[in-house]
């Protein structure tokens, strides 16, 4: 899984999970072909769930879990026609263990993919739970004072007091700057609409670069606003060595770059079609440890999946806080 970039090695925890899981599977099949039924497919759905939870919180996502699959598929099925002469009732086998191999396989994904939507759902529960408990601290800390102000003097005015005309000033005072205040909420609450955004700072980069190829592909899903400026900076920056990399060194003909942006993390791809490299050989204090070092000051990582021939992909993420006062 490393030659591929998978996240699913770079925690050992993770790691033995897929490894019982993997044991489970071939054991389901070896049964299927003792007693020639196709089996699977029946796995515990609290277990999945929890597990893609864990999995989620640490910036795994599901993908990485179809990735293993397939390999695994493709193992276990090339080791078995190995083994395996022609004939009918050998192919009969091969199909049985390839239906068991598929539902023990497919159903785990299923229940994993439920589970991690059931974690992005959470998230963003917790996240618009924090956005309304902001917005009432704020009405209430900048406008409540202002309104109750403006109230008081207004009853001042009501009750006949003979410095009703200055009350009323003050009170049109204090209602000014409640507008103001209001205005300052209510420009907080708007989602950002262009300006200095991810995409536009690597598009630009990719224009000061001055090359035709590779041609450059830049996606950005989610929203900044729940990005810091430091830690959007620090992404940026991850990025742009990789694009980098990619032109100095890849003789690509096209990178892609693939953006996530979540309440609680970043996700970020860029793969593209080069030579590639060996990943195994000695990682130097080149752009490549540079991107490690400052996703891992963040909490993050970056993964980097390559071979000779086969282009190169990079892997980023970052976890965000979660606001919940």
């Amino acid at each position: 899984m490393e030659h591929v970039g998978s996240a699913l090695v770079s925690d050992s925890a993770v790691w033995e999970e897929c490894a019982t899981q993997a044991r489970n599977i071939i054991r389901e099949c070896a049964e299927s072909l003792g007693t020639g039924l196709a089996t699977g497919g029946e796995v515990p759905l609290d277990m999945f769930i929890t597990m893609a939870e864990r999995r989620g919180i640490r910036g795994i996502r599901p993908d990485c879990s179809v990735r293993a699959a397939l390999i695994l598929f493709e193992l276990v099925l090339a080791e078995v026609v190995g083994e395996l002469g022609p004939g009918t009732a050998e192919r009969d086998q091969i199909t049985t263990l390839a239906t068991t191999l598929s539902r023990s396989l497919f159903s785990r994904l299923e229940a994993g993919a439920k589970g991690y939507d059931a974690f992005l759902l959470h998230q963003i529960r917790i996240v618009n739970d924090a956005d309304r408990r902001k917005l009432a601290r704020e009405v209430h800390d900048r406008l409540g004072n202002a309104l109750s102000l403006a109230m008081y003097q207004l009853e001042i005015v009501a009750a006949g007091d003979p410095k009703g005309t200055k009350g009323i000033a003050a009170a049109v005072d204090v209602l000014s700057e409640a507008i103001t205040e209001l205005a300052a909420i209510t420009t907080g609450l708007r989602t950002e609409a262009g300006g200095n955004t991810l995409r536009d700072a690597l598009t630009a980069f990719v224009g000061s670069v001055g090359r035709s190829t590779p041609t450059a592909e830049i996606r950005v899903n989610g929203s900044q606003s729940w990005v810091s400026t430091e830690v959007m900076d620090e992404t940026f920056l991850i990025l742009r060595e990789a694009l980098r990399n990619a032109f100095a060194h890849s003789r690509a003909t096209l990178v892609a770059v693939d953006v996530d942006i979540a309440p609680h993390e970043i996700w970020a791809r860029v793969v593209d079609n080069g030579i590639g490299f060996d990943p195994s050989l000695p990682m130097r204090a080149n752009g490549l440890h540079s991107m490690r070092e400052r996703a891992e000051l963040l909490s993050g990582s970056v993964m980097f999946g390559s071979s000779p021939g086969v282009g190169t992909r990079v892997a980023v993420w970052i976890p965000l806080p979660i606001d919940v006062g």
